[in-house]
């Protein structure tokens, strides 16, 4: 990913905390020689050594990814910035955005009961904020659909994390697009403006 060093976040937890808040990501490689790509959610190790997930066994994308490199993109909050928003000549419009890319080797996990404890935490993770959270019972139903899926762990290699947030612009310019931003609804304005101005915020700590 190019990120330029004013952009390029290295601080461990906070890509954790992002992964974890932005879990549905896409699957990168390649399949016949052709670019191919999946959306899936992912489950990051609690050693932060590997990601884990799965997806349906039609799929083709898994077939001959065994002991190879993937990437696995998550995507956070994004925005279109006006440049009437920097009250400046000289100006043009650009896109702040948060992103985080994780390389890694693909393993197939084939065991039975690993496959089943990887579902299990999966539905736990995103049923643990429901009112009465759904836990999953493995009876012939489920059973019969476990058939269908292939899970897999991702074996972490390389993390990239990128906050574009204006860094590159004078306070004053960063302030002023924090208020243009929370005039509009498009996107993810609200949540930009809000990372812009923890950003400045924590810049003021330094």
């Amino acid at each position: 990913m190019y990120t330029p060093k004013v952009f390029q976040v290295d601080d461990e937890d906070k890509i954790v905390q992002f992964i974890k808040a932005n879990s549905f990501g896409i699957l990168f490689s390649t399949v016949d020689g052709q670019p191919f790509a999946t959306h899936l959610p992912f489950l990051l190790e609690e050693n932060n050594h590997a990601l884990w997930s799965h997806m349906a066994k039609q799929n083709p994308q898994w077939e001959d990814l065994h002991n190879k490199e993937v990437l696995v993109v998550f995507q956070g909050p994004h925005a279109y910035i006006s440049p009437t928003w920097y009250h400046e000549p000289n100006t043009v419009p650009t896109w702040n955005y948060v992103a985080v890319h994780v390389y890694g080797t693909f393993q197939l996990i084939d065991d039975k009961e690993m496959m089943k404890h990887l579902l299990e935490k999966t539905v736990d993770f995103y049923e643990s904020s429901m009112p009465t959270p759904w836990k999953v019972e493995f009876d012939d139903f489920t059973e019969h659909l476990m058939e269908g899926t292939v899970c897999f762990k991702i074996n972490i290699q390389k993390i990239e994390g990128k906050w574009k947030l204006s860094q590159n612009h004078s306070i004053q310019r960063q302030k002023n697009l924090i208020k243009g931003l929370k005039t509009v609804d498009h996107y993810h304005s609200k949540e930009i403006a809000a990372l812009m101005e923890q950003n400045i915020l924590d810049g003021m700590k330094e």
